[in-house]
């Protein structure tokens, strides 16, 4: 599926294996230990900043899709679809009221990115830089309810084999890493691939960037747009069973929802982006208003 150099599948490991996803038909890696999940993450890690230059970061799936398109985009193709989805959002960022809101801080370019992080639908691709994190998305459905998605709240996954219940899912994507944007802290950008590390790239009164290790990735069309089917970012799939991920994270404070998306009453950004961003229709999504 990938056609960078040192592919997951070039990693020889004593208990990782390569096999096929029985549900999805995709090449994974099978990881039996918290050490070959380690190893097959680093691996790309390692092997693409050497060869290409390039960032791996980590997505977690409760499943796997022939597909992977950022949120404003799934369903529709490039072109005119795209073009006026694209205009939406454009028409909402213009309409937010920056300078009495905490996103007057952010630069024009990232706060498309910093929306996505909190529940607007955009162009693009949430990834995390914290392989445990990634693991917790994994093992944690997302369910939202509400127009449009307003409210959501995260419920842990049972094991179960015969409903699809039995493995969680690391993607791992590559993505512009090792070109910065001068003057921009936290943006990257090569020919074909942006990234955006919210960590450094707008203030930490946005905690949840910080709290999750977030950063967001999208594939770039030869003319520089971001496109709908973002599969070329893809490098590699590790697999777990779902009842090791939950035993190996265990019941640590700190992965909880609690900490991973704080409340707006510790989150200054969120706080004020509930109050400056009205939901924003069936296209864009709203701001998330997190449940317990």
């Amino acid at each position: 599926m990938s056609s960078h150099p040192y592919p997951l599948s070039k990693l020889n490991h004593e208990y990782g294996r390569h096999v096929i996803d029985a549900e999805s038909g995709l090449e994974v890696f099978d990881a039996p230990t918290s050490h070959s999940l380690i190893q097959a993450a680093g691996y790309l890690k390692y092997n693409l900043a050497k060869t290409i230059g390039q960032g791996v970061f980590f997505r977690g799936q409760c499943r796997l899709y022939k597909t992977l398109s950022p949120s404003l985009l799934r369903g529709v193709n490039d072109g005119p679809p795209s073009v006026r989805r694209r205009a939406l959002l454009d028409a909402l960022l213009s309409s937010i009221e920056v300078e009495a809101s905490a996103l007057r801080a952010v630069d024009l370019d990232c706060r498309e990115p910093l929306l996505q992080h909190y529940g607007i639908r955009t162009t693009w691709l949430d990834v995390v830089d914290n392989i445990w994190i990634a693991l917790w998305f994994a093992c944690h459905t997302a369910r939202s309810v509400g127009l449009p998605e307003e409210y959501l709240h995260f419920e842990k996954r049972i094991p179960n084999p015969r409903v699809n219940q039995e493995y969680a899912y690391v993607l791992l994507l590559a993505s512009a890493y090792s070109t910065p944007v001068h003057g921009k802290p936290g943006r990257f950008k090569d020919d074909r691939s942006e990234t955006i590390d919210l960590r450094t790239a707008v203030p930490s009164h946005f905690v949840r960037p910080h709290a999750q290790h977030g950063l967001l990735v999208r594939r770039l069309s030869n003319t520089g747009q971001p496109v709908s089917d973002q599969l070329a970012l893809h490098v590699g799939t590790i697999r777990v069973r779902l009842e090791a991920a939950l035993d190996w994270l265990g019941d640590a404070s700190t992965l909880t929802t609690h900490s991973l998306f704080p409340p707006a009453f510790y989150d200054y950004g969120y706080r004020e982006l509930l109050s400056g961003v009205k939901p924003a229709g069936k296209v864009l999504g709203s701001i998330h208003r997190m449940q317990a």
